[in-house]
C-alpha cells in the first residue's frame, strides 16, 4: 500500500525553479526525490500545494512555448515538427479552441425550404392514364 511522504514547504522554491526550466511534473518529482503519487496526495491535503503545482505547470508550459520564438528570433534552426509533437504530447491541443457542440435541446430550424421537381425520375404506374 502506498504511503505518501510528508510534505515539506522547503521544496516549493526548487519545484518552481525546475518548472521554469521546462521540466514536467514527473521530471520535477524525480529531481526532488518524490513521486507523482506524493504530488497527488499533497495536492489533496495542502490547498497551497495544489496552487503551487498549477503555477509550476504554467511556468513549464511558458518555457516550452518560448523556445520556438527565441530560436526564430536568434536565427537558430529549429525542428518545428519535433517541437510541435512535444507540445502536443505535453499539453494536448490547448492552442486550439474546444470544439463547439450544437445545442441538442432543440432541433435546428430550417433556414430555407426548396422544392425540386423530380423531372420524371419517379416511376409512374404502367398501363393507362390512371383516371
Amino acid at each position: 500500500m502506498f504511503t505518501a511522504r510528508s510534505y515539506n514547504p522547503a521544496i516549493d522554491e526548487r519545484l518552481l525553479a525546475l518548472a521554469a526550466e521546462g521540466l514536467s511534473r514527473a521530471e520535477i518529482a524525480v529531481e526532488l526525490g518524490v513521486s507523482l503519487a506524493d504530488f497527488d496526495v499533497w495536492s489533496d491535503r495542502e490547498p497551497g500545494f495544489a496552487a503551487l503545482l498549477a503555477d509550476a505547470d504554467s511556468r513549464s508550459q511558458a518555457w516550452w512555448q518560448r523556445q520556438a520564438g527565441e530560436a526564430m528570433a536568434g536565427g537558430k534552426s529549429i525542428r518545428v515538427s519535433l517541437w510541435a509533437k512535444v507540445m502536443a504530447q505535453r499539453y494536448g491541443r490547448a492552442g486550439h479552441s474546444p470544439r463547439q457542440r450544437p445545442d441538442t435541446a432543440k432541433p435546428p430550424a430550417p433556414r430555407a425550404r426548396i422544392n425540386i421537381p423530380d423531372n420524371g425520375r419517379t416511376r409512374r404506374p404502367r398501363g393507362g392514364t390512371g383516371a
